[in-house]
């Protein structure tokens, strides 16, 4: 899991000229982010590669899963001023095994991971941005930009995403592609096309963070006159602040708080609506994954949804807007014949759009441009 690779593994790779992946990532928390290196981890042998993972901010709720599916994973830690020890970790890490590609993600390990692998001689460094980074002060755009030169493709999520690389980080055009993250389809469960429960089983799923914007929704919810029960699964630093809110809003008895769930399928195929308040989202895989399942979703109305979903797909809100949310909600829940019967319209093509293996087939394509 940590340290150097196996010589047995290593002879066998460079006898066999497999071309290596090693996929950088800050850890392995429970995020989309991780979740999609962990599907492309996954994926990449059967497409003749093989494949490492190195996390540069420790391990995380996904570590087992990466362990049970027989993924390599070498898990380092944040060492020296700006990561200077981190860096020269993964220096010796790429000069030892030899990558063909070096793959970074999110912010940290994209920078650090490209550094090392510029000092290492890496022959192909691809940047993946997962989000739109409007918190982003002009540093972490300009060092974007200053190691645009030897990162030889940028991989946008989204075409929102791709637009903030090149009008906010300055990354020229020809070098972003967009290759929108995928879901283990295998893995969704269909919801059917049931009515709600007497009481509607709502469903948050993702960490407890401020992107996420939860305080709108519960802000909603307590205008909401119609019955419904609340389950959030995710953790974050903001759940002591979020269970105060609910209580001073009287809303604390009808919320469940789940914790940190790997069996979200299930959750969802439980679940009659999937709330997602999101103030900006590089994609959104809750709700493209709630879609799969047949679970109509109410999501804020961000562009990069927008590039997924049609107008009567889902119910879009504005993001912020907590009459509007609740008016949304009161809607929904108001008319499930309606809310379920777009669900079911719309779980085919979101299965057929977004399964894992054109997001796979898309990644080894362009591996295969420079390798």
């Amino acid at each position: 899991m940590s340290g150097k690779e196996s010589p047995t593994a290593q002879d066998s790779r460079m006898a066999s000229k497999t071309p290596l992946v090693m996929l950088v990532t800050h850890s392995l928390g429970a995020g989309g982010a991780e979740r999609m290196v962990y599907e492309l981890a996954r994926h990449l042998p059967e497409e003749g590669f093989d494949v490492e993972v190195v996390t540069v901010l420790g391990g995380g709720e996904l570590l087992p899963m990466f362990v049970e599916s027989g993924i390599r994973v070498k898990v380092l830690e944040r060492r020296g001023f700006f990561g200077i020890g981190t860096i020269l970790e993964l220096w010796r890490i790429f000069r030892a095994e030899q990558p063909s590609v070096v793959h970074t993600h999110l912010f940290l390990a994209d920078t650090w991971g490209r550094i090392a692998a510029w000092l290492a001689r890496v022959p192909v460094v691809i940047s993946t941005e997962h989000n739109v980074n409007p918190s982003y002060g002009i540093g972490k755009r300009l060092l974007n930009r200053c190691l645009a030169p030897p990162t030889d493709a940028f991989v946008a999520v989204s075409a929102e995403v791709k637009r903030v690389l090149k009008e906010k980080d300055g990354i020229p055009a020809k070098k972003i592609k967009v290759i929108k993250n995928g879901i283990d389809m295998g893995s969704v469960l269909a919801r059917g096309a049931g009515l709600f429960k007497d009481v509607p089983r709502l469903l948050c799923v993702g960490r407890l963070f401020p992107q996420k914007d939860y305080a709108t929704l519960f802000k909603a919810l307590a205008l909401v006159k119609r019955p419904w029960r609340l389950g959030i699964a995710g953790t974050g630093p903001l759940e002591r602040e979020l269970r105060a809110l609910a209580e001073r809003l009287h809303i604390a008895a009808r919320i469940e708080w789940l914790g940190y769930r790997d069996d979200v399928s299930v959750l969802l195929k439980e679940s009659d609506v999937l709330c997602f308040p999101s103030r900006y989202e590089g994609l959104g895989l809750a709700p493209i994954e709630a879609a799969a399942a047949g679970v109509p979703v109410v999501a804020s109305d961000l562009p990069p949804l927008r590039e997924v979903f049609a107008e009567d797909d889902i119910t879009f809100v504005p993001a912020g807007d907590v009459p509007a949310w609740s008016a949304a909600l009161n809607k929904v829940l108001g008319d499930p014949a309606d809310a379920v019967m777009r669900a079911v319209r719309t779980a085919p093509k979101t299965r057929a759009e977004f399964d894992v293996k054109i997001m796979v087939k898309k990644y080894t394509r362009l591996y295969r441009e420079f390798v």
